[in-house]
């Protein structure tokens, strides 16, 4: 039989808390370690050819930075040149046989070329096989001369001034002789001045156009527009023909292949058709002299 301190002793110690202790890790929740992701055999594979071409590369300029001194100008070549020779053009280009070709600068070549050469309208510089340097100048159409105080001076069709002679005419031996108004001073590189202010030579270009359309340039020697009312031109320094003015030129331009049709171009006789005047061709024989007169 339970006494009452008995009971009184139990009740006390169901009445007792329990401890449980708890520690710090366990009051977090936990937490899943991240898995580590295996490494993409791909990109390795991508990664490792990426450095492989790298190396390559850098290898192959090495090499060409060791070889391009090496390899030097074989030999040169001008085209499209008619008025200097190919050795003043290669001078100004400033290269010459067993330079490195690839330590030459091809664009001052071009602008010392273009510089030095006033008929040159575009310069082309390029590289052939076996190291070889070729250059192409394509030149200025129309270019012109006239004279003026002893002097002889070329121009193109814009009436620039590109290069002044006093050693004679011979020089300009390819190009059109012109007979200009009177010329007041030429400048090299300006366009001519001429005596009278405000003088027009438009016709000058008109004039060459037509007889281009009607394939007859290329068969004239010299051109007289000193008036502009009274305007020649001279075939191949044989037959001179008076036009007039640029009126009607379809007209006069018939007559004139009537006339040579008749009266075929001799090089050793020299005449004057005179298409002035649109009705009829007029042909005269004349003496040499009086040919560019």
């Amino acid at each position: 039989m339970m006494t009452g301190k008995d009971e009184k002793t139990m009740n006390n110690q169901n009445q007792t808390p329990t401890r449980i202790r708890i520690t710090d890790e366990a009051a977090q929740p936990q937490m899943r370690q991240p898995q580590r992701k295996k490494p993409n055999q791909n990109a390795l594979r991508i990664l490792r050819f990426g450095m492989l071409i790298s190396g390559a590369v850098i290898a192959v300029l090495a090499l060409v930075l060791i070889l391009l001194p090496m390899i030097k100008i074989n030999k040169s070549v001008v085209e499209g040149n008619n008025y200097y020779d190919d050795e003043y053009v290669i001078e100004k280009a400033g290269i010459s046989v067993g330079d490195e070709l690839f330590g030459w600068n091809m664009q001052a070549a071009c602008d010392a070329i273009m510089a030095n050469y006033p008929y040159a309208e575009n310069i082309y510089v390029s590289i052939t096989f076996p190291f070889t340097v070729k250059i192409e100048i394509v030149e200025k159409p129309g270019v012109m001369y006239a004279a003026h105080q002893n002097q002889y001076f070329s121009f193109d069709s814009t009436l620039r001034v590109l290069e002044i002679v006093t050693d004679g005419e011979e020089a300009f031996s390819p190009f059109l002789c012109v007979k200009l108004p009177a010329v007041a001073s030429v400048k090299k590189g300006s366009v001519i001045q001429f005596a009278e202010e405000g003088t027009d030579l438009s016709y000058l270009k008109e004039l060459l156009d037509v007889l281009a359309e009607r394939n007859l340039l290329e068969n004239v020697t010299y051109v007289d527009v000193s008036e502009r009312f009274s305007l020649s031109f001279v075939l191949l320094d044989s037959v001179r023909v008076e036009i007039g003015t640029l009126k009607d030129m379809n007209i006069k331009l018939t007559l004139l292949q009537e006339g040579l049709a008749k009266n075929p171009i001799n090089h050793h006789l020299y005449a004057v058709i005179d298409v002035s005047n649109t009705t009829k061709a007029i042909y005269r024989e004349i003496a040499a002299e009086n040919l560019f007169d």
